[in-house]
């Protein structure tokens, strides 16, 4: 009987947990509701929630494919010797596709931009997007995105809001 039970339980726990994950990836955009400065958007195709910043963040600056960034980034990452998701890796990468690494934002009192800030800077020195293209930048100390001009305002694309960290540096197209 106890035998029964546990596996009772045991199934009932399996559904369960399915049930919990599904629930959880339909309610991720509800926790992340766009706002003036963050867009949810997961370029993940099997929309996986994981350690992947830096080939969504890409992927989407590129407006490539999630799967041909990887290969690419892994290719290049065996030919140079970086690690896929190392700094230096990351830059002499975006370099090789045509970006330019900018130094890290500063206020005028030398304070440095959140994630929204920065945002708002850009909606308001380049309106309508248009001067710039869309930026890959690092931000909170050790994630990358995308700042993308989405919804008529540049935007942090990503699948949590990230926006309160401060901006690192960037990267432009040439």
């Amino acid at each position: 009987m106890i035998l029964c039970n546990y596996r009772n339980n045991k199934t009932q726990i399996k559904k369960i947990k399915k049930g919990v994950k599904k629930v959880a990836r339909r309610s991720r955009i509800k926790m992340y509701p766009d706002t003036k400065t963050f867009h949810y958007y997961n370029a993940n195709p099997k929309n996986r929630i994981t350690g992947d910043c830096t080939f969504r963040a890409i992927c989407t600056a590129l407006e490539k494919d999630w799967k041909d960034t990887v290969m690419e980034m892994a290719e290049f990452s065996c030919q140079t010797g970086y690690a896929i998701n190392d700094n230096k890796g990351i830059a002499k990468y975006l370099d090789k596709m045509g970006w330019t690494k900018m130094k890290q934002p500063k206020k005028i009192n030398g304070t440095k931009y959140t994630g929204s800030e920065f945002c708002q800077y850009l909606n308001d020195h380049f309106p309508n997007g248009k001067g710039i293209s869309n930026i890959v930048a690092n931000i909170g100390g050790h994630h990358i995105v995308c700042i993308k001009y989405t919804d008529n305002k540049f935007k942090v694309n990503d699948i949590w809001d990230s926006t309160d960290g401060c901006i690192g540096n960037y990267w432009i197209k040439k």
